[in-house]
């Protein structure tokens, strides 16, 4: 494949050679690297140089690698895991630039805001068994509480049970006057 002589915007595939739109979202971070070889590591055509461009490289740069397809998907569930743990941006774009070796805002933002996509598309998905599980962790929290002699501890999981399995509708205490 032979790169076209013209120049190409940022974030298209034509700075590759094709004449593609670039992908949206994580397929976009999956085709930085569009070649691998068979064990996943990414391969990259020639650079390329032209005038005036944005692909304008000079021959002393040094381009960093592309992260290839499992390192992208590690990328994101670990920024999952960290708006998981409710971090601060500040130190989650300190532990990308650590883990990652990214320094980039924009491409830090770009995999947390696909890590939390993701996370709401999996909470959509499989809303029964993230149910499931809570409800299963709240029974073994129950059963130890009444076994540890704690049954405000156990009628406070079980009421948590019976709201997430719609059992109540409305609260059990009538709202406070004010």
């Amino acid at each position: 494949m032979t790169p076209d002589s013209t120049c190409a915007r940022p974030g298209t595939r034509a700075l590759w050679g094709l004449n593609e739109p670039a992908a949206e979202g994580v397929d976009a971070l999956r085709d930085a690297a569009p070649h691998q070889d068979d064990d996943g590591n990414p391969c990259f055509l020639p650079e390329r140089h032209c005038r005036g461009g944005v692909a304008t490289r000079f021959p002393h740069q040094k381009l960093p690698p592309r992260a290839s397809v499992a390192e992208v998907e590690r990328r994101i569930a670990e920024a999952q895991l960290w708006i998981a743990q409710r971090l601060p941006l500040s130190l989650m774009r300190a532990n990308a630039a650590d883990s990652w070796g990214v320094s980039n805002t924009r491409t830090i933002n770009r995999y947390l805001d696909l890590a939390r996509n993701r996370m709401v598309a999996e909470l959509i998905s499989n809303r029964l068994e993230h149910q499931a599980q809570h409800i299963y962790a709240l029974y073994d929290c129950a059963r130890r509480a009444m076994d540890a002699e704690q049954f405000s501890a156990a009628v406070g999981a079980l009421r948590v049970i019976a709201e997430i399995g719609g059992l109540l509708r409305a609260p059990i205490k009538p709202p406070e006057p004010k």
